[in-house]
Formats: C-alpha cells, structure tokens, sequence
C-alpha cells in the first residue's frame, strides 16, 4: 500500500480494534475480547481490500492520464455509477475531450499558419525579382537615361505591390486574431456607395469601365471605415473582371432587419466549381487578374464576419455579384479600441 491516507486509515482500524479488545478483556473477560479482536481483524481485512481497489483503480487513471499526455487515444471512460471515483472519471473525461479538442485545434493552426507564411512567400517572391531585375539593369553601363528612368518606375511599381500585399496581410491577421473592434454605427450606405465608387475610380478608368452607383435610401448598422474597406475591395475586384466598355454598379437595399450593399459587374459568370473557394485567401480562379493576390474577397469576408454579418457570392442578371448584409442589431455595438481603424483602404 503506497499511499500514506490508506495507511493512516488502517492504522486506525487496527488501533480501534486493539482498544476495543482491551476493553473486552478488561470489562467482560477473555471471550469478549477474543470477538472484539476478531471483529476487528475482519474490518481490517475489508477495509484493506477496499483500499487495495481503490489504489487500483487510482493507478489506471493515472496511467491512462499519462497514455493521453503522451499522445494516446481520448477514450471514454465515463460510468453510470454513483461515488467519487465515478465523479472523478467523469472530469477527467470531460478535461481530457476538451484537451483533444485544442490540441486538434493547434496543430490546425499550425498547419495554417504554415501555408500562410508559404503563401505570403510565394506571393512576396514576384516583386521581389521584379526589383532585383530591374536593379540589375540600372546598374548596366550600357543602359540609356530613359531605360533607367523605366527600371526605376518599376521597381517603384514593384515596391508598391509589396507595401499593398503587407498591409492587406496585416489587416486579415488583426482580424483573424480577433484583435479589432468594430465601432458600429448608423451609416448612410448610399454615401458608402459613393466613397467606394470614388476610391476604385481611377482602377475603372485606366480599364474603360464605367462605374455607376445606385443609390437608396438605406441606412447600414456598421463601422464605417471597415466597412468601406470591404466595399472597395469589392468594387476593385468587379473591376478587375470587366472587360473595356463593361460596367461596375454599386447599389444597396434595406428593411428594418438588415442593409445589404452590392457590387455587381459584366464579367463572365462565376463557374459552379468556384463557389466554394471564391473567399479563400490567396485561392485566384481561371479568370483572376493578372497579377491578382487573391486576398480582397477574403479580407471583405472576415471584415462581414466580424461585425455579425455575411457577405455572399452569386451570379446576376448581368453578371457576377457580391453581396454585403450587415444586420440592425443595436445589442451588438460596441466601441472602438485604439488603432482600430484599417487606416484607410488600400
């Protein structure tokens, strides 16, 4: 018996039988003694079986706590009988189940994080050449001055894109580590509408894309900032899938259960098969632009997610069309953090 409570217990037993056989001895005799001195020993003989199964039993609990710290298999050893071992099986099941559950959940971020940090790479390695190249030919002798002055254009486009694909990055791991807050507010959606058509105007322009907003007279429960950030994002993508002479509109509806703010364009249609990757970061269809990183639908999404609401891909009368709704739940404002804000859209 290893344990010293058991020990300690027996130890009183023993001791309550000893006394209680003096007693007997020195109150009634031999004969009651020798009754008192065997009924003692019967109930150290029980109590040390029960202590025995219950150490037992102590013991396989501990070794399978050990086999799940190890790496072994979550099994169910929960019981329908009444005591503390019982309870205690129990707990420790329900501890062990929710143990499984994060360890599952870290190595699914592991995983993650893992091609994320691939993907940031592979996506960072294009300007990266792009700029090393051009930094070659600058420094060629035989270079003309208006060769020069296109590499260092170049390489300004390219660390344009690198600061673009950061910031955007950025902004998906602060929504990811659920680190921003959302100052929802009632906005004026058509002025959202507006703001957005005004920030991927010059996009639509070098592209001969006409940009039309429809207007309504809806108001949108959100953070305003964000929101427009989701929007614009949007917008670009319409634009980067609408050929010369097509056109991107933006139009919102609303009820009093919630605000909806669309973009629709004249792309081709979006393909069945896409649907379900269309808001997986880094993920570019078969007819993504040139260049595309594949990061504004899902940044738009987690933006839509993070303030309760959705965002939803479908394909319109004219052509593909992106859907926000942001629902009028006045219970789930809350205010802002410091640096909360994307700190203007990209």
């Amino acid at each position: 018996m290893r344990s010293r409570e058991a020990k300690t217990f027996l130890l009183e037993i023993l001791l309550a039988g000893a006394l209680s056989a003096a007693a007997g001895a020195f109150f009634c005799g031999a004969g009651a003694a020798l009754f008192a001195a065997l009924c003692g020993a019967a109930c150290l003989a029980l109590a040390a079986g029960f202590c025995t199964r219950r150490a037992r039993e102590i013991d396989r609990l501990s070794e399978y706590l050990a086999s799940v710290y190890t790496g072994g298999r979550i099994l169910d050893i929960r019981t329908q009988k009444e005591g503390e071992l019982s309870a205690l099986r129990d707990d420790i099941y329900k501890i062990t189940t929710v143990l499984g559950e994060q360890k599952g959940a870290l190595e699914a971020d592991k995983r993650l994080l893992a091609d994320f940090l691939g993907d940031v790479a592979h996506q960072l390695k294009t300007p990266i050449a792009a700029i090393l190249l051009q930094t070659e030919l600058w420094e060629g002798e035989a270079v003309p001055p208006e060769e020069k002055a296109a590499c260092a254009r170049r390489v300004a486009e390219a660390a344009e894109r690198m600061r673009w694909l950061v910031e955007q990055l950025l902004k998906l791991c602060r929504l990811d580590a659920a680190v921003v807050r959302f100052d929802r507010q009632p906005v004026d959606a058509g002025g959202l509408l507006r703001e957005a058509a005004r920030l991927v105007g010059p996009l639509c322009a070098d592209r001969g894309v006409s940009l039309r907003v429809e207007e309504g007279q809806a108001r949108c429960l959100c953070d305003r900032a964000w929101t427009l950030e989701a929007l614009t994002n949007l917008a670009k993508n319409g634009a980067e899938h609408t050929d010369a002479g097509g056109t991107v509109r933006l139009s919102c509806e609303g009820n009093t259960l919630y605000t909806e703010l669309a973009v629709e364009n004249d792309g081709p249609p979006i393909a069945r098969e896409e649907f379900p990757h269309l808001f997986q970061r880094f993920w570019r269809g078969r007819d993504a632009a040139p260049g595309s990183a594949g990061i504004g639908l899902a940044l738009a999404k987690a933006i839509a997610q993070g303030q309760g609401g959705t965002v939803r891909a479908e394909n319109g009368p004219h052509g593909p069309r992106f859907v926000l709704r942001f629902y009028s739940d006045d219970q789930t404002v809350t205010r802002p953090s410091p640096g909360s804000h994307p700190g203007g859209v990209s």
